[in-house]
């Protein structure tokens, strides 16, 4: 009988580091925003990039591809700040057409700013990847259990 559920096994083995490095970053990175409530510091998505390179490295023999996914996964907080942004559009007094156009630049900027959030956020795990792949390189090899 097939199981039932989730499983990390169906998951290509680039995904399933960035899935982990990129769930390491995630709370850090909201927490900080959380704390602040202004500021977003994507130094945990760095940090998920460079375990994600690691571990990918180690197990899969390549590193490719699991900074940018655990830099977009652990960048998700970047749509709470854009919903803070939007939110305060919604306390606008003034004339109709203040509001209008007000709202419709907000969106504008907030569409604009979630992109270069997630493309920052995809650099910077990539950049922990290539540190991550890096140390896994230079980490001596585990010898089997035979001793071999």
């Amino acid at each position: 009988m097939p199981g039932i559920g989730f499983s990390l096994q169906n998951i290509p083995q680039q995904w399933r580091y960035a899935v982990i490095g990129g769930v390491i970053a995630l709370p850090s990175t909201a927490f900080g925003y959380w704390q602040t409530g202004s500021e977003l510091s994507l130094s945990p998505v760095l940090f998920g990039g460079l375990l994600a390179g690691y571990l990918a490295k180690r197990q899969a023999g390549e590193s490719r591809g699991v900074g940018i996914r655990a830099g977009l996964i652990g960048g998700i907080p970047i749509l709470w700040a854009i919903l803070d942004i939007l939110s305060a559009t919604s306390a606008l007094g003034g004339p109709e057409w203040f509001i209008t156009g007000a709202t419709v630049l907000t969106v504008g900027f907030s569409a604009v700013v979630a992109v270069l959030g997630f493309v920052l956020a995809a650099f910077i795990g990539k950049i922990g990847a290539k540190l991550g792949g890096w140390l896994a390189g230079k980490q001596p090899t585990q010898p089997n259990f035979d001793g071999n």
